[in-house]
């Protein structure tokens, strides 16, 4: 599966071991999702809870986001059509790698680390995608198309 190997590619990026897999941590039930968000469209979530010394994930992406993911494997070629969907999932397995690797160093994390490691995750693989795709070609267009036009959104 797709996820499954989105994890490989981070963990070998950054020299990484978490003895967990993102998909026994998959939903695609928008049910499952707290009631604030269920309505709210969003296609990536993770949901994580605390107490004591206990903590528990779940990573939600939405069931129509990984079927275009199927039809168009972005780990393959990556592209306009694609990249899209696939920085979706990435950010929430990097959400889901940067919680569980923390937490196996009994480390915290914030949201704006989580946030911030996603978007740093999306460029260092995207460029190692399209590299590894075209390596006569370096992707210019990836720092301002992440980092300059990006938008938050305000919920």
């Amino acid at each position: 599966m797709l996820l499954r190997r989105i994890q490989d590619l981070l963990a070998g990026i950054y020299d990484l071991r978490v003895d967990c897999d993102v998909r026994d941590f998959l939903t695609c039930d928008r049910a499952l999702l707290p009631r604030e968000l269920q309505d709210s469209g969003t296609d990536e979530q993770l949901l994580v809870a605390a107490h004591d010394d206990e903590l528990a994930m779940s990573l939600f992406l939405d069931p129509a986001l990984l079927e275009r993911l199927d039809a168009t494997d972005p780990l393959a070629a990556l592209h306009g059509q694609n990249v899209g969907d696939f920085w979706t999932a990435l950010e929430g397995v990097s959400h889901f790698l940067c919680v569980a690797w923390n937490a196996g160093h009994d480390r915290g994390v914030s949201l704006l680390d989580l946030e911030m490691q996603a978007e740093i995750d999306k460029y260092v693989t995207s460029c190692w995608l399209l590299r590894g795709q075209a390596p006569e070609r370096f992707p210019v267009e990836l720092h301002p198309l992440l980092f300059r036009s990006a938008q938050v959104d305000p919920g």
